[in-house]
């Protein structure tokens, strides 16, 4: 061979060796590109077929976005143009009550984190939340005012300044005027001539003229016809025999909200002068949405708290629900009675309520009492929750968690549930919502979740309580059952709505 051509087919193997290198660079990215296709395809090549009484399944190609376009051919979607993906048909028939049915392999099950749940008996405890803000106890609030006719000059002022504590019976100010003063000169002359004629009788005094007693009572009348109480006129008797002015009194014990009253002040009758509000016992007014309502009844336990003692609770109990609704909120308003000892709840205060309706046996007083130590839950701080023997139960402070757990027998003696406080219930996070029904999906052999309608009742917590629909012992999807309905209808399963 001669010398050029040896160069020729040397320059063509440095070409070739060149060539090959970059196609085996080229097929190895490919294959790293697409290996999850590469792996699809090599799995369904080496599938061996599946028979059904002997016969090869046929295969069907549907839209993965028109899950309703379904074909027997290869083809493309009429809608999307989206060509078709092919699937087994779904022969099996679907359960009456059964809305979707879908299988799932190992792997699917596995990457949709599906976790299934027996569905068996739990404790029925009930909560139900809502939040208000503190108010005053109406009838524990009165209005101080001028009640004698004509215009009076405030001559006194006791009570000086709002926010300050008073007594029942108390004087808060003095008023005078003309023709009080004059009745009140009457009624104690009467009074004094009184004693008197008693001195007389004892031989110390000499006998004023008339009837002692007829003089008083017509003085007294004189003072009622001015409009003058008889607590006042009381007050008046008990107190300076030389004093004409009017005393005006506490009619209640309590704090005093509101001051209107100046010294030198000319006040009308009917004016009102001062507020009293008795702070012993507070309102918490709240909305209920209409939904709701069938939960509150009036003279149940409540438990609130509100952001300025953090971890307390207080105790009250509903005290009233309103006849009719707010057309424009649809809620009701409810009112909760609470004992405020030491003034600590304040009117004006945000507080959030708490109804348990856990069924426990025995007095409902004991459902906020600590098992262990006896005390009201929220006296030693915030009550703590515990777990024992499947249940949670709530204790006063962290101190009464160990004695609890030590011998639980002997502090829940007569607290265990009954049957009838044993509902059948499923996790919240197995049911799915479509609007017009309630559907969790049921395991009903490995890998096949069939989707049932249920009957439900109101949540507890994390949980529904099942009025029908299900049967104890059977498994459901308490984890992933969103994606498993979604796969439903992506695969147009038989009784999936697109």
């Amino acid at each position: 061979m001669s010398g050029p051509r040896r160069s020729f087919w040397a320059i063509v193997k440095v070409v070739e060796m060149r060539l090959r290198m970059i196609v085996v660079m080229a097929v190895t990215g490919l294959a790293f590109g697409y290996w999850d296709t590469l792996a699809y395809r090599i799995e369904a090549w080496s599938r061996p077929p599946r028979q059904d009484r002997g016969e090869a399944r046929r295969v069907e190609h549907y839209c993965p976005m028109h899950p309703s376009v379904v074909l027997e051919a290869p083809s493309s979607c009429p809608i999307c143009g989206m060509p078709l993906a092919r699937r087994e048909p779904r022969e099996a028939a679907v359960p009456d009550g059964s809305p979707s049915r879908v299988r799932l392999t190992p792997g699917q099950v596995a990457q949709a984190g599906v976790r299934t749940v027996e569905v068996g008996l739990g404790r029925r405890e009930e909560e139900w939340s809502t939040v208000g803000y503190v108010g005053y106890d109406e009838s524990r609030r009165f209005q101080v005012a001028s009640n004698t006719r004509g215009h009076l000059r405030v001559d006194r002022l006791h009570a000086r300044s709002e926010g300050v504590i008073v007594q029942q019976g108390e004087r808060l100010a003095e008023l005078y005027g003309y023709d009080v003063a004059q009745a009140i000169r009457l009624y104690l002359d009467a009074i004094a001539a009184r004693r008197a004629g008693a001195g007389e009788r004892d031989g110390t005094l000499a006998a004023p003229a008339g009837d002692p007693e007829e003089r008083v009572r017509l003085a007294a009348d004189g003072l009622r016809v001015l409009g003058i109480r008889q607590d006042q006129i009381r007050a008046l008797e008990a107190g300076n025999p030389a004093a004409e002015a009017l005393p005006l009194l506490a009619p209640i014990g309590g704090h005093l909200v509101r001051k209107a009253a100046l010294e030198g002040q000319y006040v009308a009758e009917g004016e009102v002068l001062y507020e009293i509000a008795d702070l012993s016992r507070v309102w918490i007014l709240a909305q209920v949405f209409e939904d709701q309502l069938g939960r509150v009844e009036v003279g149940r336990r409540i438990e609130a708290t509100v952001p300025a003692f953090p971890g307390e609770t207080f105790a009250g109990r509903i005290a009233m629900i309103a006849p009719a609704l707010d057309a424009v909120t649809r809620t009701a308003a409810v009112r909760f009675e609470i004992d405020n000892p030491g003034y600590r709840l304040r009117p004006g205060m945000f507080a959030a309520v708490t109804l348990r309706l856990s069924p426990v046996r025995g007095d409902s007083r004991e459902r906020l009492l600590c098992p262990v130590s006896g005390l009201a839950l929220g006296s030693m701080g915030r009550a703590q929750d515990v777990d024992v023997d499947g249940r949670t139960v709530r204790v006063c402070c962290a101190g009464c968690i160990p004695k609890l757990k030590s011998n639980p027998t002997a502090y829940l003696r007569g607290q265990e549930p009954s049957s009838d406080d044993m509902v059948l219930c499923v996790p919240a996070s197995a049911v799915i919502d479509t609007g017009s029904a309630r559907v969790v999906y049921v395991e009903s052999s490995p890998g096949i979740f069939e989707g049932r309608s249920v009957s439900l009742g109101v949540r507890m917590g994390d949980r529904y309580p099942v009025l029908s629909g299900l049967v104890s012992g059977e498994r459901i999807a308490a984890a992933g059952a969103f994606l498993i309905d979604a796969e439903t209808r992506l695969s147009g399963s038989p009784g999936s709505t697109p």
